[in-house]
């Protein structure tokens, strides 16, 4: 029996239609129900894990932490001297943008993902009081959590 492999580009396209259908749908959580991403509830990173299990088969972790240590992930980008946001041309609809948090005892201090989903926009749930995932200009988000000191990290891909 032959094991049927997506091409990257398609896979790409699957993951992004996955979480873009699930935009203004969910209730944000950092409870046990956050893995209810069907459900109705998530957080950033809930969303992020059920998004690649679900859709594509690939168990990235299932929090910041893990999803940033990955071995299933490759760096792609992070910021250069001066810069506070991705080269928007190095990145690929689906690679993941991880930012700052409050907690600096985590691996890199990370506290936040959000997907790329291409022409310069990134989807992801924030704890805004707003039904999520929400679709953002990247370069604006990525000056809030700068002005926020929850500064861009690096991003990572999955997909190759």
């Amino acid at each position: 029996m032959m094991k049927f492999m997506l091409s990257a580009e398609l896979s790409r396209k699957r993951i992004v239609d996955g979480v873009c259908r699930l935009e203004k749908k969910n209730t944000y959580t950092q409870s046990e129900q956050r893995k209810n991403v069907d459900r109705g509830f998530s957080d950033c990173s809930s969303l992020m894990a059920w998004a690649y299990m679900t859709i594509l088969r690939i168990d990235i972790g299932s929090d910041t932490p893990e999803q940033i240590l990955s071995l299933k992930g490759v760096d792609i980008d992070q910021p250069a001297d001066g810069h506070w946001h991705p080269d928007a041309a190095r990145l690929k609809a689906g690679d993941l943008l991880f930012f700052r948090g409050s907690d600096p005892t985590r691996p890199f201090g990370v506290g936040h993902v959000e997907m790329y989903i291409g022409d310069g926009q990134i989807i992801g749930h924030n704890d805004n009081g707003l039904k999520g995932p929400t679709i953002k200009e990247m370069e604006t988000f990525c000056q809030v959590r700068r002005m926020e000191n929850k500064s861009y990290i690096k991003t990572r891909r999955f997909i190759f």
